[in-house]
């Protein structure tokens, strides 16, 4: 084995000094970064899943009840900084209190450095628990048609998709409380604040020509479930309590993705069975947003770090201005399932703040989620404290 410090193995040595140089390298050129240019929103989809998960995210996305217990869920928390080295947020203050406008921010760090970086940070952040894991997200997507609905239980059918003759997004919001303690309840808030933006004034007087068809819910939705909702490696069902046990080293994280990995059926895959590179950086987008530990964290970071595919955009802002570090990953093939994921994590804290995907050849995020607000919380309908 052998970790950011190459102390497992005499033979390893050389590669644990290098391991141990890039981070420290790492973690200078975040504390000493230049000035970034404008760059696009950023984020992450996974690649495309079976098609039960695929019926899953869409019947979530557009606000529809959950016709399992099986949730495909992104969450996220937070680190803090290595003590010994100065983050953005140590920059020297003036007389004044406030910090020189002209102090560096990086430009770019290759995506092991930014990974092995966040890697410390979250090992650093304390570890919390509570009966409730709460998550705020808007998620943009292509419009569809909103199928109505004479009978509550036709909710649960599968969902028929149907080509519209123009162009358009729609976005909501979404909360959720997932329980921690089993038998407890568990509530999710879908279509709320819903927007529908047209690609251009010719597609919004197509859309009036056919008469205005529904593109959204009427109202919001308040779900409430006597069942325990899951969150999913892969295939693999896991509740809160089981993330919360996850291995907290780089090695042993690794054994049980690849096992999970080898027990999946190719069959249960479209198009087919992904690359185990894959299949981590498709369990990242679910596991580095849900109520892991802090040791899970910064294993699965360490992880990531090994996929040599990955690569960093360097800075990038999300759809609500907040700065991160954008991570990016190349979804091989033919179809919808191919073109770019990207992920933004913010480099100071090691919390994903959001996800998108772009089909292949189109400059405009496909699918984009962003998180607003995750963190413990102490009863249905409440939010974290902080």
């Amino acid at each position: 084995m052998n970790d950011i410090h190459g102390r497992d193995d005499q033979g390893q040595d050389n590669q644990g000094r290098d391991d141990q140089g890039q981070f420290a390298q790492a973690l200078r050129t975040l504390a000493h970064r230049e000035p970034a240019s404008p760059a696009p929103v950023a984020a992450l989809v996974r690649r495309g899943r079976r098609a039960r998960r695929i019926r899953a995210m869409v019947g979530a996305v557009a606000g529809t009840a959950l016709a399992s217990a099986a949730v495909v869920v992104v969450l996220g928390s937070g680190g803090a900084v290595p003590a010994t080295t100065p983050s953005i947020a140590s920059a020297p203050l003036s007389g004044d209190g406030s910090r020189p406008s002209h102090y560096p921010r990086t430009r770019s760090l290759d995506a092991r450095s930014v990974l092995l970086a966040a890697a410390e940070t979250a090992a650093r952040e304390p570890a919390t628990s509570g009966p409730y894991w709460y998550t705020r997200q808007r998620t943009s997507r292509p419009a569809q048609y909103v199928k109505k609905f004479k009978k509550p239980q036709q909710k649960f059918d599968k969902p028929q998709r149907q080509k519209i003759p123009f162009s358009a997004t729609v976005a909501s919001t979404q909360d959720s409380w997932y329980a921690g303690k089993k038998g407890a309840p568990s509530r999710t808030v879908t279509d709320q604040d819903p927007k529908v933006a047209f690609a251009s004034s010719a597609d919004e007087a197509k859309w009036k020509q056919l008469g205005s068809p529904a593109l959204t819910e009427e109202k919001p939705s308040t779900n409430d479930y006597d069942m325990e909702l899951h969150f999913q490696i892969g295939n693999h069902d896991f509740t809160v309590r089981q993330l919360l046990k996850l291995p907290t080293s780089k090695d042993e994280l690794e054994s049980q993705v690849r096992r999970l990995f080898d027990e999946e059926s190719a069959s249960d895959w479209w198009p087919a069975k992904p690359e185990f590179t894959d299949y981590v950086w498709s369990a990242a987008q679910d596991l580095l947003s849900g109520p892991i530990s802090p040791g899970t964290r910064s294993a699965l970071y360490r992880l990531l770090a090994e996929q040599p595919a990955i690569k960093s955009l360097g800075e990038v802002t999300d759809s609500l201005g907040r700065t991160g570090v954008a991570l990016a990953w190349t979804i091989a093939g033919n179809g919808d399932g191919s073109g770019e994921a990207r992920l933004i994590v913010d480099d100071a804290t090691a919390e994903l703040l959001s996800y998108e995907f772009r089909e292949q050849g189109q400059s405009a995020p496909t699918l984009q989620v962003t998180y607003e607000d995750m963190g413990w919380a102490e009863a249905l309908g409440e939010r974290p404290q902080s």
